[in-house]
C-alpha cells in the first residue's frame, strides 16, 4: 500500500469528507493527524476511526496561528484540505470587508497556510485541495462560492508549478450526499459518499505521476447535457 506509515494531515478532518480521507488512508496503514475548530467533534472523530489517530485542535483562518499549529505536528507526507471557512457568498450581501467573505476564507487562508506548509512536508509529499461542483455550474445564490471554488482549481494548478516537486491536486465532489442515495442527476443514479471522496484523495496522494489536476467525483454529472 503506497501510504503505509505515511503521516496524513487532514485539515476538516473531524466530520463529511475528511472524514472520509480519514478512513481511506487509514485502512492503507497510514498515520492521520486530524485538525479541526471543535475539540468535542475532534474527539468523536477519533473515537469512530480505527488505527493511528492524532487530533490537534486549530484554524486555518486564524492566518497568524498558522506556524505555531504546523510547528505542533511537525514534519508530515500528505495534506487535505476540506475545511469549510464560512463567511458571507451571496452577491447581495454588503461585503464591507473581504475578510468576511466566503471567498477570503477559502481562498486566502488556504494560500497562507500552504506557505508555510512547504517547510513542513515531506520529499515525496503531495497537497490536495477541495473544490466543488459550483467551480464549473454555477448558482444564483452563492457566487463567491463558484468564484473561490474556480479559484481554488487555479491555485493547485499554479502551485503544481511554483513549488514543484511538490504535488498539487484538486477534487472536485458533486452530488455528495449519504443520506439520499438516489438522484437522477448523474449516470450512476446515486449521490456519491464521503467515502467515496476519501478513496479519490488517497489515490492522489498515492500516485506520484498525477500533478496540477482537479478530478472531478459526480457520478458522471458533467457529461450530461442540461
Amino acid at each position: 500500500m503506497r501510504l503505509e506509515n505515511k503521516k496524513i494531515l487532514l485539515i476538516g478532518g473531524s466530520h463529511g469528507m475528511g472524514l472520509g480521507a480519514a478512513r481511506a488512508v487509514l485502512a492503507q496503514g497510514a498515520q492521520v493527524i486530524l485538525v479541526g475548530r471543535e475539540k468535542t467533534a475532534l474527539e468523536t472523530a477519533r473515537d469512530e476511526l480505527v488505527g493511528n489517530v492524532r487530533t490537534v485542535q486549530g484554524d486555518i483562518t486564524e492566518v497568524d496561528s498558522h506556524e505555531a499549529l504546523l510547528e505542533s505536528i511537525g514534519e508530515f507526507d500528505h495534506v487535505f484540505i476540506s475545511a469549510s471557512p464560512g463567511g458571507e457568498a451571496g452577491f447581495d450581501a454588503p461585503h464591507p470587508r473581504i475578510e468576511a467573505s466566503y471567498f477570503y476564507g477559502k481562498v486566502w487562508c488556504t494560500f497562507k497556510f500552504l506557505q508555510c506548509v512547504v517547510r513542513y512536508i515531506s520529499a515525496g509529499g503531495s497537497i490536495t485541495l477541495m473544490s466543488g461542483g459550483y467551480a464549473v455550474r454555477s448558482t444564483p445564490d452563492y457566487p463567491l462560492v463558484s468564484m473561490a471554488f474556480a479559484a481554488t482549481e487555479a491555485m493547485a494548478r499554479a502551485l503544481a508549478v511554483s513549488i514543484a516537486p511538490i504535488r498539487v491536486n484538486a477534487i472536485r465532489p458533486t452530488y455528495i450526499d449519504q443520506k439520499q442515495p438516489l438522484t437522477s442527476k448523474t449516470l450512476t443514479g446515486t449521490m456519491g459518499s464521503n467515502d467515496d471522496v476519501g478513496d479519490a484523495v488517497a489515490f492522489l496522494m498515492g500516485n506520484n505521476y498525477i500533478n496540477g489536476e482537479t478530478l472531478s467525483i459526480d457520478g458522471g454529472a458533467g457529461v450530461i447535457f442540461t
